[in-house]
């Protein structure tokens, strides 16, 4: 009997200590992915050989998208893996993700649809499956999600021969796995910046601008009062929002305390802009978006708002985007082929992508020309100059508010399980 109750004590010790020494949410934020796989997974699913390769030299973040490119990014040799496939082969499963390349930034791997694990990194190319490696080993910052049933994925790209030593496996050359952990958020990271129109300071004049003000509305004060509106509706939905401002300040978008400067500090995902315009023909909202892209979030809200039977323009300067989505009209410097984003908020929220702090006056964004950019369109509200769009925009402001939330949300993938990243 008192063998019995010692062993069953035992036991029960056992069995506390274990359930109070279990990992934590907290606990489980230090881990990485191989910490939490079983070794004779990665031992036996990750492939040791390859006869085919294919060196990838460059690669970016974009919102939530990730792309390669054969050559560093901006050389005319990037384009030459338009219209292939990468395909993430999860090791522990072995399912494989297929995505296409296109020519824009806001095409490739959906970084929010994979599934927690370890994945493999391949590229087709003339019907063969190669291994993707770098030719210098590195390991990635670690990219946050946006928070989705209040939690994210950090997401690391690795590319080296001894990634892998502990579990007795190494390479020739520096072959790229991605990392996908499933974590608790980051209280200082965001998930979108909303940017009022309005009061901005020109960095090209030097001088502070007012923004739209006439007998039927006033810009800095009606953006500000929506943004309000948006920001409510997103962080109903679980999503951490920030204001670029919540007071009268002529802020500008260049330097580390500026408008875009609040993103790339919380590592916000995106970076959204309302303004009122002025138009001689012009009534109702439309949305700009930069050269970049193929405008996928624009077209998101384009697509709702239609569907809720909000009026939109009806403009387009390019055949992919929907009707009342406009790409950027560009610009030039002196001496380069490559076209830049007139508005600054497309341009200098970007990061890498976008080519941010590359332009001759934008030098107080140098620090972010090569970091994770924000994927970013300009929403222009109502015309300013015309009594009939001010008067629909208040009539239907917080539907619009609603429904930009709404899309936002539909787009990334926020309140749904998402496992389309193949389809």
């Amino acid at each position: 009997m008192i063998i019995a109750i010692v062993v069953v004590i035992s036991l029960i010790s056992a069995a506390l200590f274990l359930y109070m020494s279990r990992p934590t949410d907290i606990d489980r934020l230090q881990m990485t992915v191989l910490e939490k796989m079983d070794s004779d997974v990665i031992e036996d699913n990750v492939k040791k050989g390859f006869t085919e390769t294919f060196e990838i030299q460059d690669y970016g973040i974009y919102g939530q998208t990730l792309s390669f490119y054969q050559g560093k990014y901006g050389q005319k040799k990037t384009d030459s893996l338009i219209g292939t496939m990468v395909v993430l082969r999860n090791v522990e499963t072995k399912k494989e993700l297929s995505f296409a390349i296109g020519e824009s930034i806001d095409s490739g791997i959906q970084l929010g649809t994979l599934d927690p694990g370890l994945y493999e990194i391949y590229i087709y190319e003339n019907y063969e499956k190669k291994r993707v490696y770098f030719e210098d080993a590195f390991d990635s910052e670690t990219f946050s999600t946006m928070r989705n049933d209040k939690h994210v994925k950090d997401i690391t790209l690795h590319a080296s021969k001894e990634y892998l030593s502990d579990f007795g496996i190494s390479y020739k050359l520096n072959y790229a796995f991605l990392e996908v952990n499933e974590n608790i958020p980051r209280v200082k990271v965001a998930d979108v910046v909303l940017d009022p129109g309005g009061i901005i300071y020109n960095e090209f004049s030097m001088q502070n601008e007012p923004g739209i003000i006439t007998d039927w509305i006033n810009e800095p004060q009606e953006t500000s009062s929506f943004a309000v509106l948006v920001q409510k509706e997103l962080e109903s939905r679980g999503l951490k929002v920030l204001l670029t401002r919540e007071a009268d300040d002529f802020d500008s978008y260049y330097g580390s305390s500026s408008r875009v400067g609040v993103g790339y500090k919380t590592k916000a995902k995106a970076f959204i802009s309302f303004e009122v315009y002025e138009d001689d023909e012009l009534q109702y909202p439309y949305i700009l978006t930069s050269n970049y892209t193929k405008g996928l979030l624009a077209n998101e809200i384009a697509y709702a708002f239609r569907s809720q039977d909000l009026k939109m323009a009806s403009i387009t300067n390019n055949n992919v985007q929907n009707s009342a989505v406009v790409i950027d009209p560009g610009q030039s410097e002196e001496g380069q082929d490559r076209v830049y984003d007139v508005y600054p908020q497309l341009r200098e929220s970007g990061g890498k992508q976008t080519f941010t702090g590359v332009l001759e006056n934008s030098s107080a964004n140098q620090g972010y020309k090569d970091v994770f950019g924000m994927e970013s369109i300009v929403f222009m509200l109502a015309n300013g100059s015309n009594e009939e769009s001010v008067q629909y925009y208040q009539e239907n402001k917080e539907q619009m508010a609603k429904t930009i939330a709404d899309a936002i949300c539909d787009y990334y993938g926020i309140g749904e399980n998402s496992e389309t990243a193949s389809q």
